[in-house]
Formats: C-alpha cells, structure tokens, sequence
C-alpha cells in the first residue's frame, strides 16, 4: 500500500481537528493560546531497543503515547497535539497497522490531545516510532528541572519497578504476571498530577531512565545535592531487600513524577493528591551540595557505578 494511502486509510480519521487539515498539507497548524505557554517534547521508539518484537503491536502504541505524556504532565501542563513518524517495515502486515492506528487514537483521546500530522515511511529494519507531543501550561508556565531550593523536600508519584518486575517476566515465561502491563504499556499516573506539580512543586520531571540516576539529574539542575531513603521508596512488588531495591531503583521505565517541593507544601499535597487518586511519596530531601546519597536502615547505602539506563 502506497504511504498516501496509509494515511488516507488509517491515520487521516484520527486527525479531526481543524488544524491537522485532514493531513492534506504539508504542515498543520498548532493550537495557541497567548496566556499560557506550550511545551513539547519528542520521544522514539525502536524495536528491539524500546519493545520486544513480540509485544502487542496496541501496546507498542500506547506506550508510544505514555512515554510522551509522561513528559507533558511533569511540567504541569495538559496533552495537546501529536505529530507522528512511523517507520514500517515490510514484515509487518496491514492488519497490524490497522490495530496500531486504532490504538494510538484510543490512546491520544484517553489524554485529551489530538493526532494534527506526521510522516510514514517504509523501514528497511524494524519499526521504528517517533512521536512530538505539545502540551498547554498553566499560568505558571511550565515547571522545569530545575528549580529546587535547599530544604525541599523529594516526592515521587505511584510505583517504582513496576515494568523492571514485568520486563523479568516476561524473559522467564511468565506472559501472565500482573506487571507485564507495566513494562509493555506503562504506568503513568493520573492525568491530575499535573495539576498538583502546577500548584506545589518548584522544579519535576518524570522518572524514566532509572529513579536514582533521575533525582541526581533533578538536583544537580538545581545546583543542588539530593538525599534519599530507600526505605521510604514506594517499591512495586512489596518489600525488596536491598540488592533488589538499588535494582529496581536503576532500572528505568517507571515514568512517575520527581517533584521539589517546600515542606510547607507537603500537607496540602498529601491531601490533594488523595483527594485526586494520586499516590504520591516523600522519599527525601535537597540540601547545598551536589550529588546523591542513599541511606537504608539509617546506613549509608553503597551506590553502583551506574544509577540508570544511560542513552549512548
């Protein structure tokens, strides 16, 4: 099937908006609103480095999605607009592209954001995804990295290993395992955490490439040294030793919010994320310094030499 037809078939009847045209042009047109200001971020793909060749082609899509999304919602701001490259290689069928396409609207509509262009090629490998998503600020304008003052204190939303404990299953066989859901298609949280890093946090992003090797970029944003209890990490699973938590802390993929916060702000935050359905936990504190300490059992924890999945 030719690339126009592709679009024509599969992707053209998720992009309604006005300013996608159809995905008849060449280019779309954004929404703007000149009080708040939009954000983006881009995020890829590549079999075999991001997902199994043997994942559901519909997960695939959505964490295609979630990978993105994470991204928007630590900045306090809301999903917009998506623009999509889709490398699809010949081994692929038709079928499943059609599955991909239903799953990504699905997706995208789940958050509030809306497919507005792209490009689709055919891949001589395996398949390859890249998705741009916009996201609109409040009046604060986005929450960035840094910004972190001596004496906040570190929170962190939902579950950390989730999809390393999923990931591990599904190398020993185990397609059954309630955390598959977790490496396959992530678990991001509500879409109210933006609302809540918006109003309370002084500098967030999201955790993606590992929690520790994450705090440690959040503080060194800042100028800034980063404290963390182990034993207050919300760990998925239950109650790791600690050869399990440092793994499960270095491993990536959790896609939680990190968020500075001034100890003022922590029963509100409590109470408004209970109020949201949000899990969220203080795991630590930021002092004058730089770089990360670990404690367990009130002791001084060993680091490994790598604290997170490292891009290279």
């Amino acid at each position: 099937m030719a690339e126009r037809d592709w679009i024509a078939r599969y992707f053209a009847p998720a992009a309604a908006s006005d300013g996608a045209a159809g995905l008849k042009d060449d280019v779309c047109v954004l929404t703007c609103d000149a009080s708040r200001a939009l954000v983006a971020t881009v995020d890829a793909l590549v079999e075999g480095v991001h997902f199994l060749t043997s994942d559901p082609i519909s997960s695939v899509a959505r964490k295609l999605v979630r990978v993105n999304v994470s991204d928007i919602l630590a900045k306090g701001a809301a999903p917009s607009e998506a623009l999509l490259t889709l490398g699809w290689p010949e081994g692929r069928s038709e079928g499943e592209l059609a599955l991909f396409a239903d799953a990504l609207a699905e997706e995208l509509e789940a958050w509030g954001a809306r497919l507005v262009g792209g490009d689709t090629t055919a891949s001589p490998g395996g398949l390859f995804l890249s998705l741009a998503l916009t996201g609109m600020c409040g009046a604060r304008g986005p929450i960035r990295r840094q910004g972190a003052r001596d004496g906040d204190e570190l929170w962190v939303s939902g579950d950390i290993g989730a999809a390393c404990l999923g990931f591990r299953a599904l190398q020993a066989g185990d397609g059954a395992n309630p955390f598959v859901d977790a490496y396959q298609e992530l678990r991001l949280p509500p879409e109210s955490i933006a609302g809540l890093v918006r109003d309370h946090a002084a500098a967030s992003m999201d955790v993606s490439d590992g929690l520790l090797g994450d705090a440690r970029q959040l503080a060194e944003a800042s100028g800034l040294a980063v404290h963390i209890d182990l034993d207050r990490v919300p760990f998925a699973g239950g109650e790791p030793d600690l050869k399990e938590m440092l793994q499960l802390a270095t491993w990536g993929d959790d896609y939680q919010v990190l968020m500075a916060a001034p100890p003022t702000s922590a029963s509100l935050i409590s109470q408004e994320a209970s109020e949201s359905g949000i899990k969220i936990t203080r795991i630590g504190s930021f002092q004058s310094g730089h770089g990360l300490t670990v404690m367990s059992g009130g002791t001084l924890v060993n680091l490994p030499e790598t604290l997170g999945f490292e891009h290279g």
